[in-house]
């Protein structure tokens, strides 16, 4: 690992003909029937001359091991997915500059899945990835099972996007709803990809560790309530790049007498006035609950403010028995602070 991480410290510092390469991947990243995507030059550009200073190597080498052959089949891959999403989010570019290069590649059935990068927030693991086939998959892969962190099913969720030349480019989380702790082992044994009507059936496996990134514990135990459903924040984790919050519902069981299902939600606003959507990572049913709708969710707030000293939570629910048939009940906002 350490020469690895000396041959990429030094091809990052080869000059490269810049606009002779923007023209190439102009041509190569032309949008065909499926959305195509042209990447930062900075990546693509570092990764043309790893692979050239690399290919002179292995000529002029008598022996390469198989990890450092495993390396250079890799360089080109690893960055892809996340440099996809850093176009759509740029909350992405943070957490690729703390992610851990996993690079791990799984062939099986004529499909390549590879795992590029991950990392651990201490409640969730976010892991990238590029999946190769011939076979055309339509618009979302599917996987018959997640990855399971410290032997658990873990509730999560993954969203992906096809780019022409690369594959389909994938993120995904993974959220740890026990306790968590300062070091997870994922496993991810997929046994089929699937879509539409197509199933791939594999044998692709993958097993790796993550510590978890450096992060502030934020004990809460905030409590409001309004028509029999109340809302509890637990506690939060900060780190330089997030915040995560665990919160739980509390449901009467009354409220079934008019209602089927109970979903509470959470929007955010820091002391400097920005905004935040709280996207839930998933949730379980709570332990030793009174209704079948008390639930403890996981929740992540991407790219808060770094300078933002507290954040304010405004708690929401809607209660419906359909699309057609719901009420949003608005809760009492619940100030936490973060220093």
């Amino acid at each position: 690992m350490t020469e690895q991480k000396r041959v990429k410290e030094a091809l990052n510092e080869i000059p490269v003909p810049s606009e002779k390469l923007d023209i190439i991947l102009a041509d190569a990243f032309k949008n065909k029937e499926k959305k195509t995507v042209r990447f930062p030059f900075k990546r693509v550009a570092k990764y043309t001359a790893a692979v050239a200073l690399l290919s002179i190597c292995t000529i002029t080498s008598a022996y390469v091991s198989p990890a450092f052959a495993n390396f250079i089949q890799q360089i080109p891959i690893i960055g892809y997915a996340f440099d996809h999403f850093i176009l759509q989010e740029d909350y992405y570019q943070a957490y690729e500059e703390i992610s851990t290069d996993i690079g791990l590649v799984a062939n099986s059935n004529g499909v390549e899945l590879i795992i590029e990068k991950a990392f651990y927030d201490g409640n969730t693991v976010t892991l990238s990835y590029v999946l190769r086939t011939e076979e055309d998959l339509g618009t979302l892969p599917l996987f018959e099972k997640l990855p399971t962190v410290e032997d658990n099913f873990s509730a999560g969720g993954y969203k992906v996007d096809y780019v022409e030349g690369v594959g389909y480019v994938g993120i995904m989380t993974l959220s740890m709803l026990e306790d968590a702790k300062k070091t997870v082992n994922i496993v991810w044994e997929p046994s089929t990809i699937s879509s539409d009507d197509k199933i791939i059936k594999g044998d692709w496996r993958f097993a790796f560790s993550l510590h978890a990134i450096e992060g502030t514990y934020i004990p809460i135990h905030e409590r409001v309530s309004k028509d029999d459903v109340a809302i509890e924040l637990i506690d939060a984790v900060k780190t330089d790049v997030n915040l995560t919050i665990n919160y739980l519902q509390d449901v009467e069981p009354v409220v079934h007498d008019n209602w089927m299902a109970v979903e509470a939600e959470l929007h955010a606003i820091d002391n400097l006035g920005n905004e935040y959507q709280v996207p839930y990572n998933g949730g379980i049913g709570t332990d030793g609950g009174d209704s079948r709708e008390d639930m403890t969710w996981n929740g992540t707030i991407h790219g808060l403010d770094p300078e933002a000293t507290s954040i304010t939570f405004y708690p929401f629910a809607h209660v419906s028995n359909n699309i057609d048939d719901s009420k949003r009940i608005d809760f009492e906002p619940i100030i936490v602070e973060l220093e």
